[in-house]
């Protein structure tokens, strides 16, 4: 690949946002240069969350949808779930763009092409397969099992509702990779001027950096916004897989890095903690086996949970990974991910590779706390067991900001 499709641009916000994109997009030599009269072009934030400053910054958002605009363009803000129409309205944005929810278009079912694991076709918004440009602007974060999202992991949010639970039942790291197969972004626009760090989606913190960066590739992006985050590239099982199917570079030295030095906008993100130690005796884990991302969901979650851990007056085993047979099961036990189905009625299973965030409510469920009805649904109880009683309400996220 050459010319545009390994060159990113980054630069830093010094006076603001705005200024910023415009610098990133001309050191790219105009990206837009493409985009028509009557195109239309689908601009796919991540702002499916209400916490403040969990989301693409709106004024990235306003000066990508103004420069579209000014080619005549037609621009859509789009993203999964009605959370997106919320933040964003009474925005500016609404001058040069129209504000949508995934959930509110028609649905095509689509064949991935060359798919690895979205190998049966899925439905996919409209708006996304008929656009004649489409624009990722994501939100450089941690992830607790995939380590870093950024450009690709974005397109997770092209499944409207619920449906991304899709992506985790078929295999997070090449599902995200066939959407990209799926739709190629022809510009990614990267927040990083705010960046989610930590246990992230389970918890995390914002912290300020004062970065954007753009580019024609989004295999590129991250390998780039890795490289500045502290991050190796080949720690990313989806880069890896996206560099093998042909989708972009794997080696920094590969990437045309204008503007900011890397170097110049390196910082240390605060990773998810994927240390396995129970935090008492009596909590038992066995995830030898398990895959890497499953693995560290283990250790992200038992995270989130130490405080129930500590004081559960009981013994809890939880198991990850293929196992012909159990290890002795002390006290109730949850099983993690894929590979544990044929021992489904062993225990709380949670089913994905890994499960999703709000899948810890199978653990809390373990434990004897109540669960609301919705979290209820994304974990399975042994049959001969009762089912989970819910509380008829949810704290703190709802379900679609559980990814």
């Amino acid at each position: 690949m050459t010319g545009d499709l390994t060159t990113v641009s980054l630069t830093r916000v010094a006076t603001t946002t705005e200024a910023a994109v415009d610098e990133a997009l001309d050191l790219l030599g105009d990206p837009l240069r493409d985009v028509g009269k009557g195109d239309r072009v689908v601009i796919k934030p991540n702002m499916f969350q209400r916490k403040p400053g969990f989301r693409t910054s709106p004024e990235l958002l306003l000066a990508v949808a103004a420069r579209a605009s000014a080619r005549g363009a037609e621009v859509y803000v789009a993203e999964r779930t009605h959370v997106l129409k919320e933040i964003l309205d009474g925005a500016p944005v609404h001058r040069y763009a129209k504000v949508v929810s995934f959930d509110d278009r028609p649905l095509r079912v689509t064949q991935v092409p060359g798919a690895t694991s979205l190998r049966v076709p899925i439905a996919i918004p409209d708006l996304v397969l008929d656009c004649d440009f489409f624009i990722g602007a994501p939100q450089l974060r941690t992830h607790s099992s995939v380590v870093l999202t950024n450009a690709m992991k974005n397109l997770v949010g092209l499944l409207p509702g619920f449906t991304t639970r899709i992506v985790h039942m078929a295999g997070v790291e090449e599902a995200i990779v066939d959407l990209n197969l799926l739709r190629p972004q022809h510009l990614v626009v990267c927040d990083a001027t705010n960046v989610i760090e930590g246990n992230y989606p389970m918890e995390g913190s914002l912290r300020e950096i004062g970065l954007v960066a753009a580019s024609r590739n989004a295999v590129a992006m991250d390998v780039t916004m890795a490289a500045v985050a502290g991050v190796g590239s080949w720690e990313l099982a989806y880069l890896r897989d996206a560099h093998e199917r042909g989708l972009g570079p794997i080696d920094l030295a590969d990437v045309d890095v204008r503007g900011t030095p890397v170097e110049d906008a390196a910082f240390k993100i605060l990773r998810a903690p994927v240390d396995l130690t129970p935090p008492r005796e009596g909590i038992h884990v066995h995830a030898e086996t398990a895959c890497e991302d499953c693995r560290r969901w283990v250790a992200a979650a038992m995270h989130r949970l130490r405080d129930d851990l500590l004081v559960f007056p009981g013994e809890l085993t939880i198991l990850s990974g293929p196992m012909e047979r159990l290890p002795a099961l002390r006290g109730t036990a949850v099983l993690v991910g894929n590979a544990m189905y044929e021992h489904r009625d062993a225990g709380v299973y949670l089913e994905g590779c890994p499960p999703r965030a709000i899948q810890t409510a199978g653990l809390r469920y373990a434990m004897g706390h109540t669960v609301t009805e919705a979290e209820a649904t994304q974990f399975r109880v042994p049959r001969q067991g009762p089912a989970p009683e819910a509380d008829g309400g949810l704290s703190g996220m709802s379900l679609e900001e559980w990814v």
